[in-house]
This record gives C-alpha cells, structure tokens and sequence, in this order.
C-alpha cells in the first residue's frame, strides 16, 4: 500500500488513503489515530526515511513493562476495542509481545455505545481501550463539533459508567487531538489529548499495559508512564487510578 506526506505539513506524517474522488482524499495516519481530507494536489509519495523515522518511533514502548515479575503475578486484563483494524492488530502484537493479555475487537467508533455493555459482561476485563479515529479541526478547542469523534467517544464513556464504576473498570479512551477534558468528565480515566496533538498508534495501549502491571494496592505513577509515549503527557492525560495487578503468592 502507498504511503504519502502532505506537502509543507509540519511535523510530517505518514498517510495511507482511505479513499478518494476526482479532487480530495481521505487520509489515515499510518502509525497515529487520525483521519483528514485534503486535496490531492497536496500529497506527495512518501519516502523510505519518513516511513523508517515513524516506524522507529514506535519501539519506544517496548520498555514499558521491562521490570515486571512475569512469574509471580496476575497482570489486569485488557479489552482493546478498535475502530480500525490495522491498528489493532499491530497493539495485539504489541500486547503479545510484552506478554499482557489483552481481547481485541474491530468496531467502528459510531456502533461501540450499542455493543460494548454487553461484550463487557461477557468478558469482564480490568481495563478497556476505546480508541481508533478522530481529529480536531482548529476552529475552537471547547466545541465539541470540532471534533470528527470525540461527541462518540464520550457517548460511549457514559455508557459505559451507566454500569461501571472507575474502580471497579478502568476506561482508557480518545484518538488524535480528542476533547481530553470532555472525556474526562464523562467518566474516563485516561484519555488523549491534553495538548490536542495527533497521538500515535501505542498511546493507548502503553496506558493499558501500565495498569496492568501496576499493583492494585498502588496508585498508576504517570510520570513513569508518560515517559515511554512519544509526546508524553500533551498526548495522554487522567485521574488518579489503582493498577490491577496483583502478587500470586
């Protein structure tokens, strides 16, 4: 698949296109959770240097779970729930690989309010990523419709609060540039953006797996996370939570 840079776009990112007609395209990042439409006379092809500079970038968060005691403890356990399915299966292998279970489900951000109650019973994990798309478009960082998703992401944050609690459910949530203080008010723990700032396709997930591998009996040390997300804390923010792992004696 071809990848492409907008012209003049600073930071530059990678694209890959959704779709297309006779003048715009419809773009998604190739590692951060946005979508945006621009006129084809912007785009350039990629090279082999931008594409390697994002993909580095991205084995920053391969260190976040390093010192865990794999033998002697129950880690929490994550449902991802994604709105695009390239990114989740690259988190899947990212949970994998840092030896964190995690279920992982492909739903398109709009259905996840009708579907997610019921998958939670179902499942019952200890931590839930929301996450896929979204994107801010500058006209006023307070209206929510300046936001591509972020009004479902907070539908789908009350609902799910409309049965779980934030201790007993810990509920990490947003995409690139979300509405982070909306999220937060509507029940998240975790959510992106402070700095309404596109984040990467980990954030999330690196969140998740810090719960998880944090003791119940602490509290998550979020300078400790932010450290292993690119852009730190302008990307993620949130409360005061517990982790959910705990000691197998």
């Amino acid at each position: 698949m071809k990848k492409f840079v907008i012209k003049g776009e600073v930071p530059c990112i990678v694209y890959t296109v959704l779709s297309e007609n006779d003048t715009e395209v419809l773009l998604k990042g190739y590692t951060h959770r946005i979508i945006k439409r621009v006129n084809k006379s912007l785009l350039e092809e990629a090279t082999i240097e931008n594409i390697k500079k994002e993909e580095m970038l991205l084995t920053k968060y391969e260190t976040v779970n390093q010192n865990i005691r794999k033998t002697k403890v129950l880690t929490g356990t994550i449902l991802h729930i994604d709105g695009d399915k390239e990114y989740l299966k690259s988190c899947m292998s990212f949970y994998k690989k840092l030896n964190v279970f995690a279920w992982g489900i492909y739903i398109k951000e709009k259905e996840v309010k009708y579907k997610i109650l019921k998958i939670l019973e179902e499942l019952s994990p200890d931590i839930v990523v929301i996450t896929g798309h979204d994107a801010y478009n500058g006209q006023g960082i307070k209206d929510l419709n300046n936001y591509e998703n972020s009004k479902v992401y907070i539908d789908i944050v009350r609902t799910i609060r409309s049965k779980h609690s934030k201790e007993n459910l810990v509920v990490i949530v947003g995409a690139c540039a979300s509405h982070y203080e909306a999220l937060i008010a509507s029940g998240a723990n975790f959510a992106s953006s402070p700095g309404r700032i596109n984040i990467h396709t980990y954030d999330p997930a690196v969140v998740a797996i810090k719960v998880a591998t944090t003791s119940c009996n602490k509290t998550i040390d979020f300078d400790s996370v932010a450290k292993h997300i690119i852009d730190g804390k302008k990307a993620i923010g949130g409360i005061e939570t517990k982790g959910k792992m705990k000691i197998v004696y």
